[in-house]
């Protein structure tokens, strides 16, 4: 056997472990990365990484299909914040398309919505991946303090930052979206005491 090939085992089982895992590791790669496209890349990348493991090693396949997810979605998510550093122009996650469970394998995992992926992009990489493993996987924080190499103590904290952080940045787009729906009403009385007068 060369030395890229994977290693022997019941590939039957194993691609089964990693069917089961897929749906779970899809949602938090798009819930780091905001794109499905990208997401799809990284569970492909994990795939690869799983069959050149030496599966009998592998005490929790799905803690360690959880952290192979995670740290290849900081990566991503870290070189394209440096590429959209020279970009011109907001950006937005790429829509889901949640009705086609088939190609998106997410169906029970509960994505990250729209909005949200958007203030999550405002979030550090460390606490944005402990928010995902959090509120889209249930992870405990032991397994959140594992993937991110932090005691659990630090993986609380990181939890609580990053929704501390989404809430002052909800309650900020409340109050914008309140003021303008003011100004729009202010504007539309004006609009009509100025026909009013016209009319007399």
């Amino acid at each position: 056997m060369s030395d890229h090939e994977p290693p022997a085992g019941p590939p039957g089982r194993d691609e089964e472990v990693f069917a089961r895992q897929g749906r779970r590791l899809f949602a938090l790669a798009y819930g780091m990365l905001g794109s499905a496209t990208q997401a799809e890349d990284v569970v492909r990348g994990v795939r690869l990484r799983w069959q050149a493991t030496d599966r009998a090693a592998v005490a929790d396949p799905q803690a360690y299909l959880t952290t192979v997810t995670t740290r290849l979605s900081i990566n991503v998510a870290h070189s394209a914040r440096l590429r959209r550093a020279s970009y011109v122009g907001p950006w937005l996650p790429e829509p889901l398309d949640t009705g086609n469970d088939a190609g998106t394998g997410v169906a029970g995992t509960g994505p990250v919505e729209f909005d949200v992926l958007l203030m999550l992009e405002q979030l550090d990489l460390a606490e944005r991946a402990a928010f995902v493993l959090r509120e889209t996987l249930a992870s405990p924080y032991s397994e959140i303090a594992a993937v991110l190499c932090v005691d659990e103590a630090q993986a609380r904290h990181l939890v609580r930052r990053a929704r501390r952080h989404l809430a002052t940045d909800l309650a900020t787009d409340r109050v914008a979206d309140r003021q303008g729906r003011e100004d729009t009403a202010g504007r539309t009385r004006a609009g009509d005491d100025a026909e009013d007068y016209e009319a007399a």
